[in-house]
């Protein structure tokens, strides 16, 4: 495509036009991520936004779980050009930056889903900047990217089939990242960002299929504005409900630079509280705007075992809400586990899963 006007702003950092990236995978990524939950831990609602500009597409997800196993998964995309990609929005969903490092408002605005929110997100601790994450496997480039975290209260709602819940005060988070990252090539990887009354803890760990650390960083961050040593090495055990993909508990060692452990344990007091990332079910239902691209969304419950197996069989990753307890502090957190490549031989519950046929219907969708 070549100069656009995207270039007409004086933002260069290559000396290429804005259309092309540093490098030319399919997966060159610009994301942003929320997550928001009740602060008893029966809601979680996260959501993402993400232009793939190699591609010429935008993905934008919304996923709702309570803690009766009701659930709500929406995905929207579009086609994006250098001139438009700085527009966050797909089919009924929106992100604003209010306020850069501070303030994000987010927005599902009408739509057939029966879910609808207008919610706004405020940091209320300093961010974490990890390390720089790069990952070669036999010479390929898996991940070469940025990525931070950073702990927030939001306020806003969520309506749910015309039941509308305040957020206002609800604790939650965000993250960005930009660059490659060929997710379902990873074998394992486990993100955290646990967030108690004074202070967050913010990590990631990507590992191979025996368990060698391919990456580590994160740390903790506090609302005063402090932030701790790098965490060096991160130890876990986790147990699993029976033979589904769920946590049910978790124990955590974070070991920072200067040899001091922080020790945690986690628990899922509302073991369907939880989103899962991969192919949609068949049920689902695709709209198409007069505008082009498309919007997908299916309800569906995971107190009802087949539909449960059905999601965990095509899902390559799950956000599961615990409470976590931490040198007397009790608070509640994401815990990512995603799984690609291999797998991880020390977790069998997550197995190597095939992701061609989910990047085939993703083509097919937006055409």
């Amino acid at each position: 495509m070549g100069y656009s006007a995207a270039d007409e702003r004086f933002t260069h950092q290559l000396p290429r036009p804005f259309d092309e990236m540093h490098h030319p995978h399919g997966s060159w990524s610009d994301r942003c991520y929320f997550f928001v939950h009740s602060p008893d831990g029966s809601l979680l609602v996260t959501s993402g936004y993400g232009n793939n500009p190699n591609q010429g597409r935008s993905n934008a997800y919304g996923k709702v779980a309570l803690g009766d196993g009701r659930h709500w998964d929406l995905t929207a995309g579009r086609r994006i050009t250098a001139s438009d990609q700085h527009e966050l929005a797909s089919g009924p969903m929106k992100w604003t930056c209010l306020e850069p490092l501070k303030r994000w408002r987010i927005e599902l605005g009408p739509n057939p889903s029966g879910i609808e929110w207008d919610m706004e997100y405020e940091a209320r601790a300093p961010m974490w900047e990890l390390l720089p994450m790069h990952v070669e496997v036999d010479g390929r480039l898996l991940v070469d990217m940025y990525h931070m975290k950073e702990s927030g209260r939001y306020r806003g709602w969520v309506e749910i089939d015309g039941e509308r819940t305040s957020l206002d005060g609800f604790p939650g988070g965000r993250d960005r990242t930009f660059g490659v990252r060929v997710a379902d090539e990873l074998d394992f990887w486990l993100w955290l960002d646990i967030g108690f009354e004074d202070r967050a803890i913010q990590a990631w760990v990507i590992e191979s299929h025996d368990g060698s650390v391919q990456y580590v960083d994160g740390g903790i961050t506090h609302v005063d504005g402090t932030l701790s040593k790098r965490f060096v090495k991160i130890d876990h055990e986790m147990q699993f409900e029976g033979d589904r993909k769920r946590p049910s508990r978790t124990e955590i060692v974070f070991t920072d630079e200067d040899g001091v452990e922080h020790r945690v344990t986690g628990e899922a007091a509302f073991q369907d509280v939880n989103v899962y990332y991969g192919q949609p079910l068949d049920k689902m239902t695709v709209e198409r705007p007069e505008n082009g691209g498309y919007f997908l969304h299916y309800p569906w419950d995971s107190t009802d075992r087949d539909e449960l197996v059905a999601v965990e069989e095509r899902s390559m990753s799950i956000d599961q809400l615990m409470h976590f307890d931490y040198d007397g502090m009790s608070g509640h957190g994401i815990f990512e586990i995603l799984t690609g490549g291999q797998g991880p031989a020390k977790y069998p519950n997550w197995p190597a899963m095939d992701m061609s046929a989910f990047r085939q219907r993703a083509k097919g969708e937006d055409a």
